[in-house]
């Protein structure tokens, strides 16, 4: 078993892992004091990303309501996708412990095709 990142938890949601195209891992998505933390529902995946590792964090924000999901850079160059995961009320976690630089919004599927 693994040992959790976090000693408290602050929000915690479903969410989906887009590991690959093909690959997509379904689970429980954790905000705490120490960083994120998704653990998959089958197999016992997980990932831990401490908020020291975040270089930026976009979200992925549909018809300015839906917040469909979001992307965590990390400093080592990583990406992870991640949908649903409570991501709207996220927002407020990820002010908390990011500045605000490293907080962006990235552009739906709809309004990259309006190009």
């Amino acid at each position: 078993m693994v040992q959790a990142l976090n000693t408290k938890i602050i929000l915690s949601g479903n969410a989906n892992a887009m590991m690959s195209p093909v690959n997509i891992q379904q689970g429980k998505m954790f905000y705490g004091d120490r960083g994120m933390e998704f653990r998959a529902n089958t197999h016992g995946g997980y990932i831990q990303i401490p908020w020291k590792n975040v270089k930026s964090v976009s979200m992925e924000i549909i018809l300015k309501f839906y917040y469909r999901g979001f992307f965590v850079t990390t400093t080592d160059g990583k990406t992870f996708e991640f949908v649903g995961g409570k991501a709207k009320k996220a927002v407020s976690v990820f002010r908390e412990y990011l500045k605000p630089e490293q907080i962006m919004r990235r552009k739906g599927a709809m309004e990259r095709k309006r190009k």
